[in-house]
């Protein structure tokens, strides 16, 4: 019977090893792409490479607010074009990027130089300063049981960012980009305000979607839900440099 107790326990204890081995195996691979080289390819800083979008924005005013409608709209169409143009150092002893930034009513426009925002990565972060503020819009490696604040580097408060959907296919305007991963900046929701806040990077391309919108709503007695005032605004890729 003695026996028997040990080989029974012998069991039970290299069973409960595998299920545990497989636990954090498990936790493990849900880190991924598992190399430097893979990971930071999703945010290319190579000169002369390109990204073009088409931008939407709808601006609603607030001087219909009082009688809880939502007629006073603007609506912006345009194309927007970034260009990784040349490296320096900055202050920090890093290699960074300068991004030139041009718009163009439509494809049969002129590009005009809109303004320069600058880009760099280090072991563990992608990072861009634009209009003079920093934001960290990648986390190296990509791990979605992790969350960051996206504005440590500013004086905005506080935004947990966080992966969505890592290593995923992504179709824009009829491209496909077969891995991309998708940044949950703010996705919050209340009985007056909405935002929502998320971006998507593909493999050797960089940014290919943006959701920026930011807000006031009123639910009305019938159920509806009327917009008050505040932004929205998409971008979407339509070329790039292959």
């Amino acid at each position: 019977m003695k026996l028997f107790n040990n080989k029974f326990i012998i069991f039970f204890c290299a069973a409960l090893l595998l299920v545990i081995s497989q636990f954090y195996s498990c936790k493990d691979d849900a880190i991924v792409p598992g190399n430097s080289q893979s990971y930071t390819s999703y945010f290319p800083l190579i000169h002369g490479h390109w990204v073009e979008y088409n931008a939407d924005s709808i601006v609603h005013l607030d001087i219909d607010d009082a009688y809880n409608l939502d007629t006073a709209i603007r609506t912006y169409h345009f194309q927007l074009r970034e260009e990784i143009d040349s490296s320096y150092t900055d202050a920090g002893g890093e290699i960074a990027w300068r991004v030139s930034r041009y718009r163009r009513a439509d494809s049969n426009s002129p590009w005009t130089f809109m303004n320069l925002w600058t880009a760099k990565r280090s072991n563990n972060s992608a990072q861009r300063v634009e209009d003079n503020i920093r934001f960290i819009k990648l986390a190296f490696p990509f791990d979605p049981r992790i969350s960051w604040n996206g504005n440590a580097y500013n004086n905005y408060p506080l935004e947990e960012y966080s992966y969505d959907a890592i290593n995923e296919e992504y179709t824009v305007n009829s491209s496909i980009f077969d891995s991309t991963v998708s940044v949950i900046q703010n996705n919050f929701v209340s009985n007056i305000n909405r935002i929502d806040k998320r971006e998507i990077y593909a493999q050797n391309v960089g940014m290919i979607y943006k959701v920026l919108d930011s807000l006031n709503i009123v639910n009305l007695p019938n159920g509806s839900t009327v917009i008050l005032n505040g932004t929205e605004y998409k971008l979407e890729i339509r070329d790039y440099k292959r």
